[in-house]
């Protein structure tokens, strides 16, 4: 598959510039936390490796530096801690009121 290389290369410097905060691989995509103004979100990043050079040029350096370059990445040696989100009460409450306003 093209890009194969190249995306767990990325998956490597993605999951150590998020350290701890890197969830893992579920359906595709890979999973971290993030700090959403005092609230912590799940963000999902889908790779992909385009078939057609679109002729996008980089427009800033790389900033990326690890300590530990030398370390060997494996596909899934970082154990998947995903938990799909939760729906909480007040939710439930909420899309049921508006609902019943809506005629649903």
């Amino acid at each position: 598959m093209k890009g194969q290389i190249a995306k767990e290369q990325v998956v490597k410097i993605i999951s150590q510039a998020f350290g701890k905060d890197y969830i893992g691989e579920f359906d595709k995509k890979h999973y971290v936390w993030a700090n959403d103004g005092g609230e912590k979100v799940q963000i999902a990043i889908a790779l992909t490796c385009p078939k057609i050079y679109r002729g996008i040029e980089e427009t800033a350096p790389t900033a990326l530096n690890f300590e530990d370059d030398n370390e060997t990445f494996e596909r899934g040696n970082h154990p998947s801690r995903f938990q799909p989100a939760q729906i909480t009460q007040q939710e439930k409450d909420t899309l049921e009121n508006l609902m019943l306003k809506l005629g649903l």
